[in-house]
């Protein structure tokens, strides 16, 4: 193989890994509700849906409370990146941090419920509304939510 062809192959990889990024970005935004912001961010300048935008709200029940807590400092990470991709893995991991901490307080804790949001706008208007785009329930009985 001559120099000139491998420096052809050199050049073409980033640009064959840079579509092959785009390209899962662009699928995980479709289907799995990826914030066009991350996974690439090659949507950040067609859309305001970045992370800003997107929250989680969880629910605590237990024998004696049912109630929506704050998001700790503690779990914090953990709810940004289920916000900004409310996978069934990302939830899962929020909910094992809601219990551990919820226990290391001393709090009784059966159930946890999250939900994540974003804001939309309004086509024509812009008028901002919220909009629930998951909501699951794990049972701190139930079997564990696989680890990612």
């Amino acid at each position: 193989m001559d120099s000139s062809h491998r420096v052809t192959w050199r050049a073409a990889l980033p640009v064959a890994l840079l579509l092959a990024v785009a390209a899962a970005q662009v699928t995980l935004a479709r289907t799995a509700g990826l914030s066009p912001w991350k996974g690439g961010g090659f949507g950040m300048f067609s859309t305001t849906d970045d992370a800003g935008r997107r929250w989680v709200r969880v629910f605590v029940t237990a024998a004696e409370r049912s109630e929506e807590i704050a998001i700790a400092p503690s779990l914090e990470d953990a709810a940004t990146r289920a916000a900004v991709l409310p996978s069934d893995a990302a939830l899962a991991r929020l909910f094992r941090r809601v219990v551990e901490r919820e226990r290391r307080n001393g709090r009784p804790v059966d159930e946890v419920r999250i939900e994540a949001w974003r804001t939309v706008f309004t086509p024509g208007t812009l008028a901002a509304f919220s909009r629930r785009t998951r909501d699951v329930v794990h049972r701190v009985d139930a079997p564990a939510p696989s680890r990612p």
